[in-house]
């Protein structure tokens, strides 16, 4: 877990994990030197609870940033599976016994995540016309393709769970051969290495909760309102385009596959961010009539209102 100036939510998130039907070998923590009592909150947690043997905080010299935070704590990890965790979000109590047993079900699997809700910032589930996909079956496990990632791109480190021994090895090459890996986010670069080997799988059960709050982009950001702000989504895609361009400049993805279904993402993202940067709704639907494989409907539709609306 990366932290960093998180005091009102980490300790409901500290007692999720201690409260783990499985409990995990180690607990690393990493602060990027907070300035509120954060640290003192964990500090406190840990020798309240005993466990000083397996739970360990970790404090920054220097603040490095997300996901620098998240890299630098990923490396200190031992065990053979890690899990992600962030500071103010809610997880179920069984979450690492199901998916840990996914992954020893399926050896084949390298990242397994979850689905998830959203919550507002009391912990109570709230829902939105443009929320995390559904669940459809209990129990169901299905694979991600590295085309429905970069269509998607809904998987936040805090649902994800992956075979630590499998980022090490590839991880470590990248790193040696180039710089591109620190300006992807953490989570979707290693989403985006599992579904482009195939090896990346959803379990069809909700098992952890997004807290949305004024400090992390408020609840209101999945709801249609905020997405039909044309400022707020022409930054939310020029932030997009920059880290898939450091996954093409950096080549870090590796198969043919993985790197056809960047480009055609990259591309596809150019073209919407002119699109709507030209203000001419003709433009908009005739470029994701264009690009329909990587655009959903709601997509372009939203485009259009953002069009014909005003700032």
């Amino acid at each position: 877990m990366g932290i960093y100036n998180g005091e009102k939510y980490i300790e409901e998130q500290l007692y999720c994990i201690m409260r783990q039907t499985v409990q995990p070998d180690e607990v690393i923590l990493c602060d990027d030197c907070s300035r509120d009592g954060t640290v003192q909150i964990v500090k406190e947690f840990i020798v309240r609870n005993h466990l000083q043997e397996r739970w360990k905080l970790l404090q920054n010299q220097e603040n490095m940033g997300n996901p620098g935070n998240y890299y630098h704590v990923m490396s200190l990890c031992t065990g053979d599976v890690v899990f992600l965790a962030d500071q103010d979000d809610i997880w179920c109590n069984n979450k690492v016994e199901r998916m840990v047993g996914i992954l020893k079900r399926y050896p084949e699997v390298n990242c397994v995540c979850c689905k998830f809700g959203l919550v507002d910032k009391a912990g109570s589930e709230v829902h939105a016309i443009m929320g995390p996909a559904k669940v459809h079956g209990e129990g169901r496990v299905y694979k991600i393709t590295v085309e429905q990632l970069f269509y998607k791109c809904e998987w936040s480190g805090m649902v994800l769970a992956y075979r630590n021994g499998w980022y090490r090895q590839w991880f470590d090459e990248l790193q040696r051969r180039t710089d591109a890996w620190k300006q992807i986010p953490h989570d979707f670069l290693i989403s985006a290495r599992a579904a482009e080997e195939y090896t990346f799988y959803q379990l069809d059960e909700k098992l952890a909760y997004l807290r949305r709050h004024d400090s992390n982009g408020d609840v209101e950001a999945y709801r249609l309102s905020r997405r039909l702000n044309k400022r707020r989504k022409m930054q939310e895609i020029s932030d997009y385009l920059h880290f898939l361009q450091a996954f093409a400049e950096g080549e870090v993805l590796h198969t043919r596959e993985g790197r056809e279904a960047l480009m055609e993402k990259l591309q596809s993202m150019q073209a919407r961010y002119g699109a709507l940067k030209s203000g001419r709704i003709g433009k908009v639907l005739g470029n994701a009539w264009k690009n329909r494989k990587n655009v959903r409907l709601a997509t372009a539709i939203c485009d259009v209102v953002i069009v014909k609306g005003k700032d």
